[in-house]
């Protein structure tokens, strides 16, 4: 677990936060090529790993004499910068809860500064070289010894927390950051990989099979890591949005007391009203179709690696006003397709789910978790699919033979050797009639 920014975890937390805060300050004094000392608030070193310490010795090797000497004015730098982005910077921190509050506001500015630096650092250290580790580009012999890359289940699980909404430090602060360190790097800032970029290289993995990269407008702003990676899925919808003029559908009550607009039917009830699912390759995973009663939803794995971001991406959208709750309607579409396992072996056998839980029940109990989300369902880019899918369902039970066939076929011929025990018997009563017939025509024509 690690804490970004300056809101901080209660002092329940801190044990398990203690193992970052090393590494987050170790990334820091790598970078200004300073000495293998770890240091701490009380001024206390801490040991380091043989990993940890072979990975800074090559890092320091690569630097000479000059290069230590610009990183040395650089801490300078980063000081002076945050120290001028303080006031911005508290201001974007919207703590609800009091206790909160008096947390950021008694906060000294030496602390709140140094708290920039050192989490801004390793945001934006991590990032740069987990991209050049993706692009195999050259990042020294000392990320071959770093933990953090190479002890298995740590960038997932920093993936995971950095995507937390309470994690989020403004945009505007890493962008300076990597503006100063590519400066004292003699990198052209214009002509390095753009920092959304780095981030979407980077949180990549938690979707496996998305293109999210190619998806990202670095052109609108954006104000934390959280909407740089939630923005780079909404490129497939957005013109499904902008057709319907982000449209607020009225919920109109129906005799039956549901709801116009909102999925009543579960996965198992749809297949029984003949609904085809089907999975859709190719395409992002927000882009749900229905036509000619076939649902064709891209495929989405459920693990440990994917759930976590998902749920962010709903805080998010609850928490800014006016903003299209679009990763919301998608959950609540997930959501309304299950109801028990049943469901999700259904939505499996199609490959539209890929379940990493364990269980099919584990999946359907976390998916119907998610109706404790409170939201305005009016609003969603899935209504004319919801829509759809509603409307064929109604159909199907509008007409008694069509419900009849299907039952008779469901509950009678469900298993092929029901069906070949059926024509078996079918060929032998023709068989039967066929020899009746040859019996009796002999006789009626010797009469």
């Amino acid at each position: 677990m690690i804490c970004i920014g300056l809101y901080k975890f209660g002092d329940e937390h801190a044990s398990r936060l203690k193992n970052f805060e090393k590494h987050k300050k170790r990334f820091l004094v790598r970078l200004l090529g300073g000495k293998l000392e770890r240091w701490r608030r009380d001024g206390d070193t801490s040991r380091t790993t043989e990993g940890e310490r072979v990975s800074d010795d090559r890092e320091r090797e690569q630097d000479n004499d000059a290069g230590r000497l610009a990183k040395a004015a650089l801490l300078d730098d980063l000081l002076e910068a945050m120290k001028k982005l303080e006031k911005e910077t508290r201001a974007c921190y919207a703590i609800n809860s009091h206790e909160g509050d008096d947390m950021l506001s008694s906060m000294r500015s030496e602390d709140a500064v140094e708290t920039m630096v050192v989490d801004g650092c390793f945001v934006v250290e991590l990032l740069r070289l987990s991209y050049d580790l993706v692009h195999k580009k050259s990042t020294g012999e000392a990320i071959a010894n770093d933990p953090i890359f190479t002890i298995p289940g740590i960038l997932t699980t920093l993936r995971r927390d950095l995507l937390l909404l309470e994690n989020q430090l403004p945009l505007f602060v890493l962008e300076e950051l990597y503006k100063l360190i590519n400066d004292s790097n003699n990198i052209d800032h214009q002509q390095a990989v753009p920092l959304e970029e780095l981030a979407i290289t980077f949180f990549g993995p938690l979707f496996p099979g998305q293109n999210a990269a190619s998806n990202l407008d670095t052109k609108k702003p954006k104000d934390h890591l959280l909407e740089v990676f939630h923005s780079a899925f909404l490129q497939s919808v957005s013109e499904k949005v902008r057709k319907k003029g982000n449209n607020r559908v009225k919920s109109q009550s129906k005799p039956n007391g549901s709801i116009v607009g909102l999925v009543l039917h579960f996965a198992s009830e749809l297949e029984e009203a003949g609904v085809q699912f089907m999975k859709r390759k190719g395409h992002d995973l927000l882009d749900i179709e229905f036509g000619h009663g076939t649902l064709r939803v891209p495929p989405l794995s459920i693990n440990d690696r994917t759930v976590s971001p998902l749920l962010n991406f709903v805080a998010y959208e609850l928490k800014v006003d006016h903003l299209e709750p679009i990763f919301t309607n998608y959950l609540m579409f997930w959501n309304s397709l299950v109801n028990s396992p049943g469901d999700i072996q259904i939505l499996h056998k199609h490959g539209i789910i890929n379940n990493a839980l364990g269980s099919n029940e584990a999946v359907a109990n976390l998916l119907m978790k998610c109706r404790e989300v409170i939201y305005d369902r009016s609003r969603g880019y899935l209504y004319n699919e919801i829509k759809e899918v509603n409307e064929y369902y109604e159909r199907y039970y509008e007409s008694k033979c069509r419900v009849w066939w299907r039952s008779l076929i469901r509950e009678r011929f469900s298993s092929p050797w029901t069906c070949l025990s059926l024509f078996a018997a079918i060929i032998l009563l023709l068989l039967t009639a066929l020899q009746a017939i040859y019996t009796v025509y002999p006789y009626n024509r010797w009469h």
